[in-house]
C-alpha cells in the first residue's frame, strides 16, 4: 500500500513537472507562433500596401500615357482637314467641299446650282472649298493653288478652272485659278470679293452669306453680266483687315528685305570691323 502511494506521488510529481515544463515550452512555442503570425500578417499588410501603391503607380503611368497620346493626337486632328482636302479627288458631280462645315444645306444647293449653270453656259468651273485651319501652308492663296494643281495637274486642264477658298479659323480666304480663269475674272473683282464680301461677312461669322454672295459676283462676271457689286452694308471708308494677294506679296518682300539686312549686319559688319582693326594695327604682321 505504501509502495503504491509512493509511486503515485512520484507519478504525480512527474506529471506536475511535465506539465510545468511543457507549459513553458508550449508558451514559448505559442509565443513564437504568435510572433510568426504577426510577422506574416505584417508581411501581408505590407504586400497589400505595396500592391496598392504599385497599382496606383501603374494607373498613374497609364493615365499619363493616355494624356500624352491625346496631346499627340490633337495636332493630328487639327491638321486632318487640310490633309483631307489635299487627298480629296477632283470634283466631278458637285462643286463644294465643305470641310469646315459652315454651309447650310440650302446654301450648298444654291451654290451647286449656280456653278453648274456657269460651267454649262461658259465652260468656266469654280469650286468652293472651306477648311477649318491651315497648318502646313498658312497662305490661303498658296494652299488654293496647291489644291487647284492637285485636281488639274496640267495648264490645259486648269486653264479655265478656279477655287474659292474660305479658312474658318482665320476668317479669310482666297480666289485662285488658271490663266484664262483669272484673266476673265480680273484682279479688281478678286480684291473686291475678298475685301468686301469676305471682309464684312466673315467678321460677323456669316459664312453662308460670304460664299453665296461671292459666287454670285464671280459667276455674273464670267457669264458676261454686270457685277452685282459688294454688299450694301460694306463701307470702303472703314477699310478692312482682310489682306489682298498684292498686300500679302508686299509683306513677304518686306520680310525678305528685313532678313537680308539682318544677315548683313550679323556677318558683314563684324568682318569690316575686323578688317579695320587689322589695318590700323601696325604690329599685326609681326
Amino acid at each position: 500500500m505504501t509502495t503504491t502511494t509512493t509511486t503515485t506521488v512520484k507519478t504525480t510529481t512527474v506529471v506536475v513537472r511535465g506539465t510545468s515544463g511543457g507549459g513553458r515550452r508550449g508558451g514559448a512555442v505559442r509565443a513564437t507562433r504568435a510572433r510568426e503570425a504577426v510577422s506574416v500578417g505584417d508581411q501581408h499588410r505590407r504586400a497589400a500596401v505595396e500592391g496598392t501603391f504599385g497599382e496606383k503607380v501603374r494607373a498613374g503611368v497609364v493615365g499619363l500615357a493616355a494624356c500624352a497620346a491625346l496631346g499627340m493626337a490633337t495636332p493630328a486632328m487639327t491638321r486632318a482637314g487640310e490633309l483631307e482636302i489635299m487627298q480629296t479627288p477632283r470634283l466631278e458631280d458637285g462643286y463644294v467641299v465643305d470641310d469646315a462645315g459652315v454651309l447650310s444645306r440650302s446654301s450648298a444647293t444654291a451654290i451647286n446650282k449656280s456653278l453648274k449653270e456657269l460651267e454649262d453656259q461658259t465652260g468656266y468651273r469654280l469650286n468652293v472649298v472651306t477648311v477649318r485651319k491651315l497648318v502646313f501652308e498658312t497662305d490661303p492663296f498658296a494652299f488654293g493653288d496647291k489644291v487647284l494643281e492637285k485636281w488639274y495637274p496640267t495648264v490645259e486642264e486648269g486653264n479655265n478652272k478656279g477655287n474659292l477658298l474660305l479658312v474658318k479659323s482665320t476668317k479669310d480666304g482666297a480666289l485662285v485659278g488658271g490663266p484664262k480663269f483669272l484673266k476673265a475674272v480680273g484682279d479688281d473683282l478678286i480684291d473686291s470679293v475678298l475685301t468686301s464680301n469676305y471682309g464684312v461677312n466673315l467678321e460677323q461669322e456669316k459664312y453662308n452669306e460670304a460664299l453665296v454672295s461671292s459666287v454670285k459676283r464671280v459667276a455674273a462676271v464670267l457669264e458676261g453680266k454686270a457685277d452685282p457689286g459688294p454688299p450694301e452694308k460694306f463701307e470702303a471708308a472703314k477699310g478692312s483687315n482682310f489682306k489682298t494677294r498684292s498686300e500679302t506679296n508686299e509683306k513677304r518682300d518686306v520680310f525678305a528685305n528685313v532678313v537680308i539686312g539682318f544677315l548683313v549686319i550679323l556677318f558683314v559688319v563684324p568682318m569690316l570691323q575686323y578688317a579695320g582693326y587689322v589695318v590700323g594695327d601696325p604690329d599685326f604682321d609681326e
